[in-house]
């Protein structure tokens, strides 16, 4: 009875999937490529820059994605009125940021970094807040349409812009003198929103609404601010939160022996080296949540239905995301090393993989929480989470000897807590009963062997290719035809699967 619209949400999550795989492989290319001409000291800058610019994104943005993709799925109001009433939202927020990052620019790179060199890149950032806030409308059109052919296309092409013009134009700036080589990998961050951009307002242009027959809404801003304040609340908080840990984290190194150099080469490593791997996944858990806010939405008199699309959202999580880590843990230090020359120690890696794992999870889970309408839930969550996260980082970092595996517990330690909180919001809004032995064993049993055989085999395809990068791309493979074989016997079909 519910093919239809189940079928238009696993196609658009699958549209969107593919398109965050291939984004997420180009900017693991991209991150490979700032790491290798700007060194893990630079990176470390620039990953220093990237939180607040996350942070005023999400004020220009205002939320608004969500917003006017349920308005559009719930029919509250027509879609040319709603893209007029959500642009000029989105303006009004972002117009006076630009002003005051551009003018402001040096008080916060001293008071933010105590650095001067950051006030350039600030003012190179600024015109993307713009691009992105547009982009944002655009984006939650065609998402509340559930029409995800551009906001796909755009992901991947703002990616491709960056890692051709880096791998161009780097090796030729870099010689010049490493201080230019940050300078540029932040200039591209508003040319790739710029290109994005172009391609989104193209697709709108081809696919626009007709004129509204009825007249908006009375108060349609209105409804549109009391959807998006959440969960911009929610973004900016876990931004915010991006920027505390961008000081404080070198900060705390600094105070458990490091010298400042190598604190900032640590915290390029930590979210520029590791992570980037770690987080790879979650192109099936973003694009899943994205899809469910609308479907959801869509089916809230639908208990039924909406306790399928959950318990189907979890099933397809584990699917891809158990083998993943099972190989992170085999392979992930290896992989990291031939990415980005990395030389992240077990003891931090390991952490970061176990706390990865639950937030796949966790990202999914948010994405029933707003199609719920509770978009207040994972902003409280994530405040919570957020906030142990810290006090772990405050306390236990600054010890000498222990700052290192110090910062990955307490990162892994806050996405387990997010991860936890959502799911038991989850639980209570909805009654559902998720048959985790049936969603995580069947996954679990299909994954295990690949922690027993991957070690092995890759030490024997070493020895007899010579050839680190082919090796470990055999290993990757044989990881892969072996989950899906041991799949198959477990009683799990290919076509369930995809």
């Amino acid at each position: 009875m519910h093919k239809k619209p189940r079928n238009a949400l696993w196609w658009g999550t699958l549209t969107l999937t593919g398109a965050a795989l291939a984004s997420r492989g180009l900017g693991l290319i991209y991150r490979m490529l700032l790491a290798r001409f700007l060194g893990s000291e630079g990176l470390g800058f620039f990953q220093m820059i990237f939180p607040l610019y996350v942070a005023l994104v999400t004020l220009s943005v205002a939320g608004t994605p969500v917003a006017v993709s349920q308005i559009l799925a719930e029919g509250k109001a027509p879609a040319r009125h709603l893209m007029r009433v959500a642009t000029a939202v989105v303006l009004a927020t972002s117009l006076p940021l630009v002003f005051l990052v551009a003018v402001g620019r040096r008080p916060l790179a001293l008071v933010l970094y105590h650095d001067p060199r950051f006030e350039p890149w600030l003012l190179v950032l600024a015109p993307a807040l713009v691009a992105v806030a547009l982009s944002s409308v655009i984006r939650g059109y065609f998402i509340g349409r559930q029409d995800l052919r551009y906001p796909a296309a755009s992901q991947v092409l703002e990616q491709l812009v960056r890692v051709l013009i880096v791998f161009w134009l780097l090796d030729r700036v870099h010689p010049l003198g490493a201080a230019y080589a940050p300078l540029i990998a932040v200039a591209l961050i508003p040319l790739g929103e710029l290109v994005s951009l172009g391609l989104l307002a193209y697709g709108y242009w081809q696919t626009k609404p007709p004129p509204a027959p009825t007249p908006a809404p009375p108060k349609l801003a209105r409804t549109v601010l009391r959807l998006s304040l959440p969960v911009t609340a929610s973004r900016l908080l876990a931004s915010l939160f991006g920027v505390i840990e961008a000081s404080l984290i070198p900060e705390r190194l600094v105070h458990s022996g490091l010298s400042p150099a190598d604190a900032v080469s640590y915290f390029g490593q930590l979210t520029g080296m590791a992570l980037p791997l770690i987080l790879f996944p979650t192109a099936l858990t973003v694009s899943l949540s994205t899809n469910l806010i609308p479907a959801i939405a869509a089916a809230l008199h639908d208990r039924p239905r909406v306790h399928q699309y959950i318990v189907d959202a979890m099933k397809a999580t584990a699917l891809l995301t158990i083998p993943v880590t099972f190989v992170l843990l085999s392979l992930g230090l290896p992989l990291d090393d031939l990415l980005f020359h990395a030389t992240v120690p077990q003891a931090v890696f390991l952490p970061l993989v176990v706390g990865g794992f639950f937030l796949y999870f966790d990202i999914a889970l948010a994405g029933v929480l707003r199609g719920l309408g509770r978009t207040d839930l994972p902003l409280w969550n994530d405040l919570f989470a957020s906030g142990f996260e810290i006090l772990l980082i405050w306390v236990w970092a600054g010890r000498p000897g222990q700052g290192y595996q110090a910062v990955a517990v307490a990162v892994a330690a806050g996405f387990i807590a997010s991860a936890g909180l959502n799911l038991w919001q989850v639980i209570r809004l909805t009654q559902v009963r998720i048959p985790w032995f049936h969603v995580l064993g069947k996954p679990i049993v299909a994954a295990f062997p690949l922690l027993l055989v991957l070690p092995a085999w890759q030490s024997w395809a070493s020895t007899v290719w010579h050839n680190h990068a082919l090796s470990l791309l055999s290993s990757v493979v044989l990881a892969g035809l072996g989950y899906l074989v041991t799949l198959y016997v477990t009683g799990t079909r290919p076509n369930r699967l995809v």
